[in-house]
């Protein structure tokens, strides 16, 4: 293929003689996709795979659809005798005819049947995770990996019952970061003074409003700021914001710009004065 890219090529499984739900699960971990399943009426188990289409071994790309040849036993034999004695080999009108909707039920029931997977945020298909995020009032970032937002619906329904804990906000920073941070509570970033508490001009000049210690906690991260993004610290305050008790003050730092730098003051009165 000129000035494009090469499709990826993969060799073809063997999977005759195993059922038709391991046999996709085969293809799924080779690189195909699960393949088409077509009954076929035969002497195997119900549900074996009795052929396939490419032959195993054949090198052939990612993409190609594969089809499946089940066993099954066909509709024809509920039908009046007259019909099945006139109902011959896999060239009968009605049998194909009655293939197709048996087909149809057949993908139908064991959609239903395995229904319960669809609420397992480990097995749940990816386009069923932002629905199943929304049964909770979870929202999922588009840009997070699908571990990330599997690992984060596993999570939460349990971390409801400690809503607004120190543990539940160190969990959820560690799901979604990667780190586990460390809360210190009651507490308040050093190098700044309080209204009426402390107020040395040219060495701890910050003005901030009078603070209440025991409404006050810092979150810090195992982390470099170089390697946070705006977008990520902008989604780390909401985190922090939404699972914080509603009269909690909190600061932010990273472990890595404690260690490179001391905080000195944000404002020296006479040098900065705006």
């Amino acid at each position: 293929m000129r000035g494009g890219r090469r499709p990826r090529k993969l060799v073809v499984p063997d999977i005759s003689g195993l059922l038709l739900r391991d046999a996709q699960i085969v293809l799924t971990q080779a690189g195909f996709s699960p393949g088409t399943p077509r009954f076929v009426q035969s002497y195997e188990p119900q549900d074996t795979v009795v052929s396939q289409l490419p032959a195993r071994g054949m090198l052939v790309d990612a993409d190609t659809p594969l089809e499946l040849h089940v066993s099954k036993q066909s509709w024809v034999r509920f039908l009046p005798q007259i019909y099945q004695v006139a109902s011959g080999g896999d060239g009968d009108l009605l049998l194909n005819y009655l293939w197709i909707f048996q087909q149809i039920h057949e993908s139908v029931s064991t959609r239903v049947d395995s229904i319960h997977t669809l609420f397992r945020p480990l097995e749940t298909e990816p386009e069923f995770l932002p629905w199943l995020a929304s049964w909770i009032a979870l929202h999922l970032e588009d840009d997070w990996s699908e571990e990330v937002k599997r690992r984060w619906l596993r999570h939460a329904p349990a971390l409801y019952n400690i809503r607004g804990t120190r543990r539940a906000l160190e969990e959820l920073l560690e799901i979604y970061t990667g780190h586990r941070p460390t809360i210190y509570e009651n507490e308040w970033p050093e190098g700044a003074f309080r209204v009426e508490v402390s107020s040395i001009i040219g060495e701890s000049s910050t003005i901030l409003p009078p603070m209440n210690l025991n409404n006050c906690f810092v979150v810090e991260l195992a982390m470099s700021p170089d390697d946070v993004s705006d977008e990520q610290l902008i989604r780390i305050h909401r985190v922090i914001r939404a699972e914080k008790p509603a009269h909690c003050n909190y600061f932010l730092r990273f472990a890595q710009q404690q260690a490179d730098q001391d905080w000195g003051p944000f404002m020296v009165i006479g040098e900065e004065g705006l």
